[in-house]
């Protein structure tokens, strides 16, 4: 899987724990940090209210979902998914036992958010290579959100992860032959999704900006990521989507801009983002390339390949992917830029 699907999971896990946030100004303010991408505010602010609410299920949940979500964002999971895991299994255990003594909608929050720990853990093994549980865990996730689904038909939280599994079952297991595909049940799903309230509806579109891309439809993908730019100008999950749209679809010089704000983010963030900055650059230097632009491609190129990248993001596919063609295209444009 290529981190576009991460991505998806990442804004998936960001839109879980909206219910019940009016209960405490701590649990908004890590809610709005989340998205702002905020992940060691986020989780100061939800650990400050557990201490004052430590039977609250959804703040809870909301530590996972911070910390799969910068996992996810940062591609970290190789680095922190063992302990992710481990905490992961430790609040399912919690959720698992709360929700035999409750009832109601609170009974029904607490089985949704049991439903998506199966699902965080399940992520984080399939990027770790551990396919077998990583199937497991995903159809526990699922049948728990079916009933969750079952029970409350407007719960559109619950279409969602249902909609995103079906649609990447399809593609990642389909030479399993108990796998039917189910394509195009997952996007209808996902779009039914759409309804739901924020930050579920950015989950949603999160989502169907990655299969419309797929699909070719990138004008369609690049307007439902700049309808949320427009709220988030901020936010790398959906610049990110928007600089490659424009690269692909040679639109170079709204990639070098898009490209370049990339890059700017992600230097400023704490960590730096490795993963949205090699991305960054690599939009960069394949417009500046495709520009006739030989010097400003070779000192982009050379600008990130100076830096000491983590061991740990090199060795992933897509990353090693990017860093081979820069190193080439540098070497390219070597003489030509010296020249300059």
């Amino acid at each position: 899987m290529s981190k576009r699907f991460l991505l998806v999971s990442a804004v998936l896990v960001c839109g879980l724990v909206s219910s019940a946030l009016s209960e405490g100004s701590e649990k908004d303010s890590a809610l709005i940090l989340l998205v702002k991408q905020n992940y060691p505010g986020a989780m100061e602010s939800i650990e400050n209210h557990l201490k004052r609410y430590p039977e609250d299920n959804s703040a809870l949940y909301f530590k996972i979902a911070i910390e799969q979500t910068r996992i996810l964002d940062y591609e970290s999971y190789i680095i922190d998914g063992p302990g992710f895991m481990k905490m992961s299994d430790s609040v399912k255990q919690i959720l698992e036992g709360r929700q035999k003594k409750l009832r109601g909608p609170d009974s029904l929050e607490c089985l949704f958010f049991t439903a998506n720990a199966y699902g965080g853990i399940s992520i984080i093994q399939a990027k770790t290579g551990n396919w077998f549980d990583a199937m497991k865990n995903a159809m526990s996730s699922m049948s728990l959100l079916k009933q969750v689904k079952k029970l409350d038909p407007d719960y559109y939280a619950a279409y969602l992860g249902i909609g995103v599994f079906n649609y990447y079952l399809r593609s990642s297991f389909k030479w399993l032959p108990f796998v039917d595909d189910k394509g195009q049940e997952g996007i209808r799903t996902i779009e039914n999704a759409l309804r739901a309230e924020f930050p579920y509806n950015y989950a949603a579109k999160n989502s169907l900006c990655w299969i419309l891309i797929e699909k070719g439809e990138f004008k369609e993908a690049d307007s439902l990521a700049r309808s949320v730019l427009q709220d988030i100008p901020d936010n790398t999950i959906f610049l990110r989507i928007r600089s490659l749209i424009a690269l692909w679809t040679g639109k170079n010089k709204q990639a070098i801009e898009l490209g370049s704000r990339l890059v700017e983010l992600s230097e400023k963030r704490d960590p730096i983002n490795w993963s949205d900055l090699i991305a960054g650059h690599t939009v960069l230097v394949n417009s500046y390339s495709n520009l006739k632009m030989e010097k400003e491609s070779f000192e982009s190129a050379d600008k990130i390949l100076c830096r000491q990248i983590p061991r740990e993001y090199l060795e992933i596919p897509h990353i090693k992917k990017n860093i081979k063609y820069l190193d080439e295209t540098k070497q390219k444009h070597k003489d030509y830029a010296l020249k300059k």
